[in-house]
């Protein structure tokens, strides 16, 4: 999903309901042109991301849609597995879960969304129609059969020892599936641009003046970069196939220090106060989470399961 449907989705999703027109001067705040945020609006409209659901004097008002449940459930499943990785919970047993399959062309509508969901789950491609995951997904993968109605053309291993012929062992086969080194790249500039936003908040803690809004927006629009990097790229591996100092874990620690010295400094305008909770808390739509608590955050250590 692209940033700006990410960042409405997120938008929509923290208000319950919004008007187009509040929409639009926050997503200009954002750098979105209008007529991009109108296109965005359209397309998660069509979509069913998004439903209109009243109308003013030229002011749709916009809540959560059938799809956007569906995003909102993955876009929270993927978070708080990155979560468990980050923190070490998500502890690797050594053992590998394969999936393979044979789809004919006929089928390729079926074949690729297999793929996709594949991808989305945090499999990695070895070889052609082989993919990896080192978590125990049986279920997940299972359920994703019979919803394509794929039976029998799909086939799940689970081994302990996987190996190319003059090619590391399990120990760097996570390089092999996984495109880690982008990724630890694309981590790298994250926590450069973190370290220079803490680097101004440090400056305003001793009383220097700073441009308010524009590092508040700026600490914004790098969660929204840090949420696209774990929603599309990370396949949140546990810590026994990453590297030492992966940079990856740098995150979690400037995440809560920009929230904090964000809080602490009173930085956030009351207009955008709503804003300020995709940072700290992300809270979900109470309609969405009917059952009690709805809240998800970016989870403390003493927070997250044991």
């Amino acid at each position: 999903m692209a940033q700006t449907h990410n960042l409405i989705l997120r938008i929509v999703t923290q208000r319950g309901e919004i008007g187009s027109a509040e929409l639009m001067k926050v997503l200009e705040k954002f750098g979105r042109s209008p007529d991009a945020a109108r296109a965005a609006l359209n397309r998660m409209a069509q979509a069913e991301i998004l439903t209109k659901v009243g109308q003013g004097r030229g002011d749709h008002r916009y809540r959560l849609g059938p799809q956007g449940q569906v995003l909102v459930e993955q876009f929270i499943a993927k978070l708080t597995r990155y979560h468990l990785a980050l923190s070490g919970r998500l502890a690797w047993d050594g053992n590998w879960l394969v999936v393979t399959f044979s789809i004919p062309e006929r089928q390729r509508v079926k074949r690729d969304a297999l793929r996709a969901r594949l991808t989305e789950l945090g499999f990695g491609l070895l070889t052609a129609s082989v993919w990896l995951s080192p978590f125990d997904q049986e279920a997940e993968v299972t359920a994703l059969v019979e919803q394509l109605d794929l039976a029998g053309q799909v086939t799940l291993l689970r081994c302990q020892r996987i190996w190319q012929p003059g090619q590391p062992a399990n120990a760097n086969l996570a390089y092999q599936v996984w495109d880690l080194g982008a990724l630890e790249h694309h981590y790298q500039d994250f926590n450069h641009h973190a370290e220079e936003l803490m680097a101004s908040l440090e400056q305003a803690s001793q009383g220097n003046e700073i441009d308010v809004e524009a590092v508040f927006f700026g600490t914004m629009e790098l969660q929204g970069e840090l949420i696209e990097i774990i929603l599309n790229e990370d396949p949140c591996l546990p810590a026994a196939l990453l590297p030492p100092n992966w940079p990856g874990q740098r995150i979690h620690e400037l995440i809560h220090a920009l929230t904090s010295a964000i809080s602490r400094l009173g930085l956030t305008d009351s207009r955008y106060e709503y804003l300020f909770h995709l940072i700290k808390g992300m809270e979900m739509a109470e309609d969405f989470f009917p059952e009690g608590d709805t809240s998800w955050h970016w989870p403390s250590e003493d927070e997250v399961p044991q």
